[in-house]
């Protein structure tokens, strides 16, 4: 819908070219969370909640069902004053809320969100460039994606 309004303000832009970065898996299964390379896709992401970027890690291939990735969401989180400096930042998590075709997960540090959380499927974390919503966007309007760092996990705040 985001771009739906946009196309009246501005001209029509081609959709991000794809990028590969660095993103955290919690997975479902309980097992260690770890780090992965994760493709970027514009595929479906104007009509999720994540619009504005124009492109999102492609998810599709750990969620299975097209319902797993048509209902995915989103939420954000800010690491800041971390004992590592290099981990601070803008991330974003990404979940399905699909439990009728992925199992619950509860494999997420509390400390994040200061409560537990629960989603369907493996849950991702990616990092955002800037330090606030709407500085996240690059020259051409999309979402510039940053990889996260890889001593990340060993944050007192990602403990599990």
């Amino acid at each position: 819908m985001w771009n739906y309004l946009r196309s009246f303000v501005a001209p029509v832009q081609p959709p991000p070219s794809p990028v590969t970065i660095t993103g955290i898996r919690f997975p479902a299964d309980g097992s260690k969370p770890h780090l992965l390379s994760l493709t970027t896709t514009s595929h479906g992401v104007s009509d999720g909640p994540n619009s504005c970027w124009g492109h999102v890690p492609d998810l599709r291939y750990f969620w299975k069902t097209k319902q797993a990735w048509t209902w995915r969401d989103i939420d954000t989180f800010r690491l800041e004053n971390q004992p590592l400096g290099s981990c601070n930042g803008l991330y974003v998590i990404f979940f399905s809320f699909d439990l009728e075709s992925l199992p619950e997960n509860r494999n997420f540090p509390e400390a994040v969100f200061e409560r537990q959380r629960c989603f369907a499927g493996d849950a991702f974390v990616v990092k955002l460039k800037g330090n606030e919503i709407g500085s996240d966007l690059g020259e051409d309007g999309w979402a510039v994606w940053d990889d996260v760092p890889s001593d990340i996990l060993s944050l007192p705040v990602m403990k599990m």
